[in-house]
C-alpha cells in the first residue's frame, strides 16, 4: 500500500510539473510565435524543395572541378531562410537562388536591361517575403522579383520618387509591419546621414458624399495609380559613449557598404576603416566597433542563421565569397 501510495504520488507530481511547464511556456505569446514561424519555415521549405525538383535546372547541377567557380562575378546576395538558399545577382544581372550547401543551382534567370528604365550598379537586396525579393539600383529604381512553383521571375520595375541629387543610397532593408523599404543614405555634400523610407502610395481623390454617380465617376477616372515614394528622412547622429575613433571614422569618413537587419538593429559595414556600424532606428543613433576579422575590400553584408556575414570576394561565388564579421 505505501509502494503504491508513492508511486501514484510521483506520476501525479510529474505530470502536474509537465502540465505547469506547458502552460507557463506554451501560454506566452512570443513562443507561440516562434514555434508558429518554425513550422512556416519548414513548410516553406518543403513545397520549394518539392518544386525545385519539378524544374529542371538551366545550368549544370554539380561542378566536376571544385576550383571553377559555380558563379562568376557577384554583385549582390544574401541567405534566404525561409527556404534556406543563397539568393546572387551577378554583374550582368543574372539572378541565382543556390542551395544552402553552396554546391548546386536551385534556378535561375536573366534580368533584362532593355526598355524605359534602364538598370544600373545594385546598391541593395532585400527579402520582402518568403517568395518577393527586391534589388535597389543606384539609379533609384526598386525591381521585385518573385518565385512561382521554384521558378523566378522579375515582377515590376519602378523608379523611386521623391529623391534628389544628393541622395546616395547603400544597401536595402524591408519593414514588413510598415510594409515600408528603407535605405541608409550619405548625403556628402550635407553631412548627413540617415534612414530614407519609402513605399507604395496611392493620393486620395475627395469626394462629395452628395456627388451624383456622373460627378463620381468622372472623379474616378482621375484618381492616379499607386506610386513608390520616398515617406521619412531620419536623421542619424553618433550614440553618447561610442568609441572616438570609430565617431571620428563615422564624422569624417563614414562608406557604408549594404545593410543586414538583426534583432531590430541595424548593421553595416564600413571596409574603408574597418568598423562594423549598429543603428538604432528607435533613437535615430549608430555606434560602431573595429570589425573582426579585419575584412578589408569587403562589398557587402547580410545575415544567415542570425550571424553576420561580410561579402569579401566578388569575382566568384564559393563557400570563401564571405566570412562572419561578429
Amino acid at each position: 500500500m505505501k509502494r503504491s501510495y508513492i508511486v501514484y504520488t510521483t506520476i501525479f507530481a510529474v505530470v502536474s510539473g509537465l502540465i505547469l511547464c506547458i502552460l507557463l511556456v506554451f501560454s506566452k505569446p512570443e513562443t507561440l510565435a516562434q514555434i508558429q514561424e518554425t513550422f512556416t519555415k519548414i513548410e516553406t521549405q518543403s513545397k520549394h524543395q518539392a518544386a525545385v525538383k519539378q524544374v529542371p535546372p538551366s545550368l549544370p547541377s554539380s561542378i566536376p572541378n571544385p576550383e571553377e567557380p559555380l558563379i562568376k562575378d557577384v554583385q549582390q546576395m544574401l541567405y534566404d531562410d525561409s527556404i534556406g538558399s543563397y539568393l546572387v545577382v551577378t554583374e550582368d544581372y543574372h539572378f541565382f537562388e543556390v542551395s544552402g550547401t553552396g554546391e548546386r543551382i536551385n534556378a535561375s534567370f536573366q534580368l533584362k536591361n532593355d526598355g524605359k528604365l534602364l538598370l544600373a550598379g545594385l546598391d541593395g537586396m532585400a527579402l520582402v517575403d518568403g517568395e518577393t525579393v527586391a534589388l535597389l539600383t543606384s539609379n533609384q529604381i526598386l525591381v521585385t522579383i518573385t518565385r512561382k512553383d521554384g521558378a523566378w521571375s522579375e515582377e515590376t520595375r519602378e523608379k523611386i520618387k521623391g529623391t534628389t541629387i544628393r541622395d546616395n543610397f547603400h544597401g536595402l532593408g524591408y519593414d514588413a509591419e510598415e510594409k515600408e523599404f528603407y535605405t541608409i543614405n550619405n548625403i556628402r555634400s550635407l553631412g548627413r546621414i540617415e534612414l530614407t523610407y519609402f513605399k507604395t502610395k496611392q493620393d486620395e481623390i475627395k469626394i462629395d458624399p452628395d456627388a451624383t454617380a456622373k460627378e463620381k465617376k468622372k472623379l474616378k477616372k482621375k484618381q492616379k495609380p499607386p506610386y513608390l515614394t520616398v515617406v521619412t528622412r531620419d536623421r542619424i547622429d553618433a550614440a553618447d559613449g561610442m568609441r572616438a575613433d570609430a565617431k571620428k571614422a563615422f564624422e569624417e569618413n563614414f562608406r557604408p557598404i549594404g545593410l543586414a537587419e538583426r534583432q531590430g538593429r541595424i548593421y553595416t559595414l564600413d571596409s574603408d576603416s574597418l568598423y562594423l556600424y549598429s543603428i538604432d532606428a528607435k533613437d535615430k543613433t549608430i555606434t560602431g566597433e573595429s570589425a573582426s576579422p579585419k575584412v578589408y575590400g569587403a562589398e557587402g553584408i547580410f545575415v544567415q542563421d542570425n550571424e553576420l556575414f561580410a561579402l569579401v570576394e566578388t569575382d566568384k561565388f564559393s563557400s570563401r565569397s564571405f566570412t562572419p564579421i561578429d
